[in-house]
């Protein structure tokens, strides 16, 4: 067998393995475990930003990006306008979430999103979490509300009123949303990978000294601006060729990654390669990346996976007997089927013309107007014993099942039971069988899918372009000067290319730094928590400060720096707040080495009285 008929097989097995209704509920486990674990908690973070940081934050600091350079300062500095928009944003993605009007509220939160989830990106670091939009986008543009929705309820009963107790999956386009998201997973790998290979093959980055100044850097950051640090695992220390063979690893990692996304045998490994990776960069160096393992849900076939265990349990489906022409037994039926994930139940009507009905002349259909009936092999049960058979088959169904074993829920639930069944009345119907399924979906996936695919491409090959040239051209070539000034405009929301790590590293950094001047004459850097909360992320921080320490104008230094001061010491520790008397600012180059962290130079700047920092009327 050749190469190439081995890789087609390859990409064709999603096909094959699981049917359209199997990969949709696989989506809308990924709608439900991404908006729950990161868009939720994202939201609410930036809720509480917009209400308590953003605020508080030195006009200085802001340095827009993408869209928001054209956005009136005033207006993207609005705290109030901001926090209006992200309640409004938090309340979309909860109702996107439940499965309420699923395509419409994911659709408004993708747009809301794109402005407020950015705003957190005009502060001088870029963080990479624009793949949390791309994803409600894609999630919007498929059938992810088709089921494990409130949407899938509403409309399981009305096609149950129309005598259809299964809805169908809309064909292929669960599958498509999902290979939209997995090239989408490679392309951010392959935007960082490219770079340090471009810097590995030119310069220095895989080199050994390089690696170690990289991880010097990143603990230095957190030793100045993570509450709490404590010094991280010493792997500088290893081996040179441990580092050497990690920077490689590295490398191939990312490049390969969305070379082999698509192929359904090697996706598992694929998957389980890339939370080792970041579950180590987490341990490492505190880069976690959340946002995107939890994104890793959707490189699983779980419904596969389930039925594969219902399979080696050799499991005869449920046989679930039921009044077709009663409108509450046809609602009960679909609802249940809504929830099937496995397909255990085998349905079949009364009074049909379905040849399985034979198999049971021992229910009668006067039977079956008065109950509903489960037979699984010699056993059967009927009426409120027969949905408890049936919800201890569906594991999404389970929490109810241990209910509905309770002796005390049982007793209630036998009589709403019997009293529902004996008001039901017959609506007879003549079905038309299978519902026809629009091909909408599936257009409208791969329209959102390829313009996403587009535009990062797009976005990502301009700027490592950018980076090239910087290195290949001379100062004034046109090309080099028109892709550095798209470089220089900073496209970096909400497509961007990934971390790079690319630059070159050195084993010392220059910063500004402010420190309190206490009564005995200590001095004391302003805490980590103060920063954390003023500014975010250590890195922020760092970028800020370093920001700073270049400023070349005295008179614009001295004012940031006081504006600046002034927003760390409103979350500075009250005992500090108390006792000192100056705020000194500083130059400082330190030494990274963990070893050392030494300083290697300062020099004194400024020298703000405590009376001008807490002064509302400070200029």
């Amino acid at each position: 067998m050749s190469v190439a008929s081995t890789l087609g097989r390859w990409f064709t097995a999603d096909e094959v393995r699981t049917d359209d209704r199997g990969w949709t509920y696989n989506l809308a486990i990924f709608r439900i475990v991404f908006l729950a674990m990161v868009a939720l908690p994202f939201a609410l973070h930036v809720v509480r930003w917009t209400a308590r940081v953003m605020p508080e934050l030195p006009p200085d600091v802001w340095v827009p990006i993408s869209f928001y350079q054209l956005v009136p300062m005033n207006l993207l500095r609005n705290a109030s306008l901001a926090h209006a928009l992200a309640v409004l944003d938090l309340v979309l993605i909860v109702l996107a979430l439940l499965g309420i009007w699923t395509r419409w509220t994911l659709g408004l939160a993708t747009v809301v999103s794109v402005y407020v989830f950015g705003l957190i990106q005009n502060q001088g670091k870029v963080d990479h979490f624009h793949h949390v939009v791309w994803f409600m986008a894609l999630l919007a543009a498929g059938p992810s509300g088709h089921v494990l929705s409130v949407d899938a309820i509403v409309r399981s009963i009305r096609t149950a009123d129309r005598g259809i107790v299964e809805r169908p999956a809309p064909p292929r386009a669960a599958l498509w949303t999902l290979r939209y998201t997995w090239l989408l997973l490679g392309l951010l790998y392959l935007s960082a990978g490219l770079p340090k290979l471009h810097a590995a093959l030119v310069g220095e980055w895989s080199g050994v000294e390089s690696l170690r100044n990289l991880l010097w850097s990143k603990w230095f950051e957190l030793y100045l601006y993570e509450p709490g640090f404590e010094q991280l695992p010493r792997v500088d220390m290893l081996p040179s060729s441990i580092l050497q063979m990690a920077s490689v690893g590295t490398i191939l990692f990312e490049l390969g990654f969305i070379a082999l996304i698509l192929f359904r045998p090697l996706r598992p490994a694929l998957a389980l390669a890339g939370l080792g990776f970041h579950l180590g960069n987490g341990l490492l160096l505190h880069i976690r990346f959340d946002s995107l393992l939890w994104a890793y849900v959707c490189l699983f076939d779980w419904v596969a996976m389930g039925r594969a265990v219902a399979d080696h349990l050799r499991r005869a489906p449920l046989v679930v007997l039921y009044d077709g022409q009663c409108r509450v037994c046809r609602r009960a039926i679909a609802l249940l089927r809504a929830f099937d994930v496995l397909n255990e139940l085998e349905l079949v009507s009364g009074s049909s013309e379905d040849p399985r009905r034979l198999r049971y002349p021992h229910i009668t259909d006067d039977m079956l107007a008065h109950d509903l009936y489960v037979v699984e092999g010699n056993r059967r049960a009927s009426g409120y014993d027969a949905y408890r058979w049936i919800a201890c088959r569906l594991p999404l169904l389970w929490p109810v099942a241990a209910l509905l074993w309770l002796p005390s829920f049982a007793r209630i639930g036998r009589r709403w039971y019997r009293r529902i069944a004996d008001s039901r009345a017959c609506s007879l119907l003549s079905s038309s069988g299978r519902p026809a399924v629009s091909s909408t979906s599936l257009r409208r996936v791969f329209w959102i899918g390829t313009i996403l695919v587009v535009l990062q491409l797009a976005t990502s090959g301009v700027l490592f372009a950018a980076t090239v040239a910087r290195v290949h051209l001379p100062p004034h070539n046109v090309v080099r000067r028109i892709l550095g000034a798209i470089d220089y405009r900073r496209p970096n929301w909400p497509f961007d290319q990934y971390p790079r790590f690319d630059g070159t590293w050195k084993a010392q950094t220059s910063l500004w730094e402010p420190r309190a001047l206490l009564p005995d004459g200590r001095q004391q850097r302003l805490s980590a928590r103060a920063y954390a909360v003023t500014l975010g992320h250590p890195t922020k921080c760092a970028v800020v400060a370093s920001r700073l320490y270049r400023e070349p104008d005295p008179a614009r230094h001295q004012a940031r720096s006081l504006e600046l001061v002034r927003a760390l010491w409103q979350n500075e520790a009250e005992q500090i707040q108390r006792t000192a008397v100056q705020v000194l600012v500083y130059h400082v180059t330190y030494d990274m080495n963990p070893s050392r962290r030494a300083v290697l130079e300062e020099h004194l700047i400024h020298v703000f009285p405590i009376s001008l920092i807490t002064s509302p009327d400070y200029s």
